[in-house]
């Protein structure tokens, strides 16, 4: 009960922390933001399970790997999201902020270089783990060149326990193990996204809740 008790409180105080850090950020954004202004720091960030509050919802769109994004201007790691009443002010669809959000995303991710996957060991296995860019490594997942170049073509289990992190998994490691290694670094997670697996199988990235990935019984 003392170890739930104090991770509950290190949890409460990386929220302030990152509630006041968002602040400040977001202090220093243009008031109104012109779209010119916000078109390259548009980051796409992969959606889990929310309840949006009242008034205008965050704009999302349906990638092609079938997950729902939400648009963040990144402001240093920190992303105000992007609602309905910002995106008819710029006059620009969710396929537009889509399109504009990937080409970024693509050409961070190419600019990162492939010591930026470290290696650790869990349960006995060795998986790698990608947490850049800064607040935003799981969107890396939306650029599949530039994963395949930092992680290997080779198949393997991905999971996004966060916005922060991709983890990749060896892939005849037991799905029971990786499940439990994901969930583990979800409750780590400021904001845990929830997401069923991905897979890189036949340098083809697929997304388990997708239209064209085999069975996911087993994860």
């Amino acid at each position: 009960m003392q170890v739930e008790i104090r991770s509950s409180v290190r949890r409460a105080a990386r929220l302030i922390r990152n509630d006041r850090d968002f602040i400040r950020a977001a202090r220093r954004m243009p008031k109104p933001v012109p779209w010119e202004w916000a078109k390259p720091r548009l980051v796409p960030l992969l959606s889990g399970p929310c309840d949006d509050a009242p008034g205008s919802a965050p704009v999302r769109a349906r990638s092609a790997l079938g997950c729902w994004v939400d648009f963040g201007i990144d402001l240093g790691g920190h992303f105000p999201l992007v609602d309905g009443l910002v995106a008819e002010r710029w006059e620009t669809s969710p396929d537009q902020l889509l399109e504009a959000s990937i080409a970024n995303i693509e050409r961070r991710a190419g600019g990162l270089e492939t010591r930026s996957v470290r290696t650790a060991v869990r349960s006995g296995w060795i998986i790698r783990i990608l947490d850049r860019p800064k607040g935003c490594a799981s969107s890396v997942l939306l650029a599949p060149t530039a994963l395949r170049r930092l992680f290997g073509d080779h198949d393997q289990f991905l999971a996004a326990p966060g916005r922060h992190t991709i983890l990749s998994f060896p892939i005849d490691m037991p799905t029971a193990t990786i499940a439990d290694i994901a969930i583990d670094h979800e409750m780590g997670e400021l904001m845990p996204l929830f997401l069923q697996p991905f897979a890189l199988v036949g340098g083809e990235l697929a997304w388990a809740d997708g239209p064209s990935t085999a069975d996911d019984e087993d994860w």
